[in-house]
């Protein structure tokens, strides 16, 4: 071999080694200048503080030792979300969203329980999304159905009592308005059936307190923006996809055969007690505007209210074609806003208007 050959040799790892040193300076000098720009124009996605309970100590419930929980009578609570996040401006200076209990364990107003001559009754079950988390009483659907029916018919007293509790499934709902609801003799009962219905309320609520709190993130996001930005990223991807995986499989699960047996079983308690029965079917409010996640679901769920002969009003048409975050109450929290619930309201109103 040549002595050139052998010089050129020698030179091609220091050559290695320099390429290696400029692109690694090159490399840190992009993610400096990267970090620099996030913190100068504050890019990424805002970050707000988590929704707090007032007074603290969490929901006031009374527990059953059979895991049947119901709000304690006469309590009053509050959700505070971050001002910051409220694009509308309609949770007001302190973020404070206020709910009464009544004596009926019920979210708003008392009504007698003896109804009275030509009284028309609606009782509306269901989960947070009927109770109204995040939304002021008289903009929930339930408020804003009776303002709709009595608009409607200006001759006849029209009461409609919200009996939706955060947390419930249908099971739990069913057996709300066995409890406490039936003396009220209502004329209509509806039932908000969420997509999450059929998963087990220990399921429902681990993916609510992964929703809402915040992520748990490493030392490094402490000190990068940057590198936060990517965790927060990464930590709401799977968040999102384990929600969504949760709820599909619910739809196998022995929950979901009891939910089908509960709708015949209301049903057949309608036509006993008087009273129709309609299913309202709320979808997840994500991709409205695109490919929505969940028609199949929403099918499996049509077919279970045909099979049970049972009326229904799917939400999924009302909101479709909307982005789904100008639905959300806030950032942090997709639950249905002032907009979605008037929006229930309407199509609900529409619905008992125009059938016997």
């Amino acid at each position: 071999m040549a002595v050139g050959e052998n010089n050129n040799a020698g030179r091609r790892p220091a050559r290695r080694r320099r390429v290696a040193i400029l692109a690694a300076g090159s490399t840190a000098l992009a993610l400096f200048a990267a970090e620099s720009a996030v913190r100068l124009f504050e890019l990424g996605p805002a970050t707000y503080q988590p929704t707090r309970i007032d007074p603290p100590g969490g929901i006031p419930f009374d527990v059953s030792d059979d895991a049947f929980f119901v709000y304690q009578p006469n309590k009053t609570f509050s959700y505070l979300y971050d001002p910051a996040g409220d694009s509308r401006g309609y949770l007001g200076p302190a973020g404070r969203v206020t709910y009464e209990i009544n004596p009926f364990r019920m979210r708003g107003p008392a009504v007698p329980v003896e109804k009275g001559a030509g009284s028309f009754r609606v009782v509306c079950l269901g989960d947070s999304f009927t109770f109204g988390e995040g939304v002021h009483y008289p903009d929930t659907y339930p408020a804003r159905l009776e303002t709709l029916l009595r608009k409607a018919t200006p001759n006849r007293s029209v009461e409609v009592l919200n009996a939706g509790v955060q947390g419930y499934g249908t099971k739990f709902a069913v057996r709300f308005y066995l409890s406490y609801c039936r003396q009220f003799q209502p004329d209509v009962v509806t039932l908000g059936f969420f997509l999450n219905d059929a998963s087990d309320v220990h399921e429902t609520v681990r993916d609510h307190v992964a929703m809402t709190e915040p992520p748990p993130l490493s030392g490094a996001a402490g000190v990068s923006r940057l590198w936060s930005i990517v965790e927060r990223g990464r930590y709401a991807r799977r968040v999102q996809g384990d929600y969504f995986e949760t709820t599909r499989r619910s739809f196998d699960s022995e929950e979901w055969r009891i939910c089908q047996d509960l709708l015949g079983g209301m049903r057949e308690a309608g036509k006993l007690e008087g009273f129709r029965f309609v299913v309202i079917i709320f979808p997840i409010l994500w991709e409205l505007d695109g490919a929505y996640p969940f028609e199949d679901i929403h099918e499996r769920i049509r077919a279970a209210c045909r099979a049970a002969d049972c009326e229904w009003i799917d939400m999924l048409d009302t909101y479709r074609g909307r982005r789904a975050e100008s639905l959300w109450i806030h950032p942090t929290d997709q639950h249905p806003n002032e907009i979605a619930h008037d929006l229930a309201a309407e199509t609900i109103a529409q619905y008992l208007s125009a059938s016997p």
